[in-house]
Parts: C-alpha cells; structure tokens; sequence
C-alpha cells in the first residue's frame, strides 16, 4: 500500500490524491500565474544550464500540512539532504536574479513533496520508516494551473560526487 494510499484510509478518506508521476520535490518558484512571460521561463531555463551541483539524497521522515487558501497540502516533509537542497535553491536564485529577472528567494523554504490535497488537516505524522529519493537531477515544471499534469520545460543532470 502507499503512503498516499495508507493516508486516505487512515486519515482522509475524501483526500484528492496528486497522480504518482506527478509526485515531486518542489525545489523554486518561478511564477504561479498560468502564463508565465517568456523572459521568466527562458531566464529559468538559463540558470539551470548555469547551475553546477553535485548529486544527494533526501530523506523524508514525516507528513505535515501546508495550510493553503483553498485545498491544504498534506506533504512528505523531513530534514535529511535539506541543506544540500536548501543551497541549490539559493543558487537557482542567485542565477536568475544574475540574468535579471525577480529571484523568489523564499528564506522558509521547506523541501516536501505533496501527496494529499484536502481541506482538513493531519496532525505531524512520523513515518515508521523513512522515505529516501535520490536527488539526480532538477526540472523545470510549469504547472498549467486548471488543467491536468505538468509541462516539462527543462531538465539537467546533477554530477556524480567524485
């Protein structure tokens, strides 16, 4: 059984689970509007080709919420490759404000990836065994608010630690 699976059952039987391909870390907003200007997106797509940083692993060991102005997000969350995540968000800043477009630098960034989407709230829940993703590489998603799924816009490689 999935987590997402084992939530529902246990916690939020009318939870809108996200489709597992469309489960992933958000790592940088680039913008929320459901047409994000060109400049923004090519600027994007510059400071990942920019970006040098090596490969890790996250480990998520809990499942807390976000609380949002419509659906909260009920999220894996965890502390395990934070920092490592945390400096690759600073770099993705650092190069777009370089390319001068708006860096959206968020000083609360909390890596998670949402699972759930309901309008209750769970408590922290402490997973009984940890779930570990190997960060390989980043993506750039636009998320086509109002329609199904993610556009994948770019995509680079993180390198082997050596």
């Amino acid at each position: 059984m999935s987590i997402q699976q084992w939530l529902q059952r246990e916690h939020l039987p009318l939870a809108s689970p996200r489709p597992p391909a469309a489960v992933h870390v958000s790592l940088y907003c680039v913008g929320k509007s459901a047409r994000i200007p060109e400049g923004v997106i090519a600027a994007a797509r510059q400071a990942g080709t920019a970006i040098e940083a090596c490969q890790f692993e996250l480990v998520f060991d809990h499942i807390i919420t976000f609380l949002l102005p419509q659906d909260n997000a009920i999220v894996l969350a965890g502390n395990g490759g934070r920092e490592l995540l945390r400096q690759l968000h600073v770099q993705i800043a650092i190069e777009i404000h370089r390319l001068g477009a708006d860096a959206n630098l968020n000083p609360n960034f909390q890596p998670h990836a949402t699972l759930l989407c309901d309008k209750d709230v769970v408590p922290r829940i402490a997973l009984r065994r940890p779930v570990v993703m190997a960060a390989r590489e980043f993506v750039l998603l636009h998320n086509r608010r109002g329609q199904a799924g993610y556009e994948e816009l770019g995509r680079w490689p993180l390198h082997a630690r050596g």
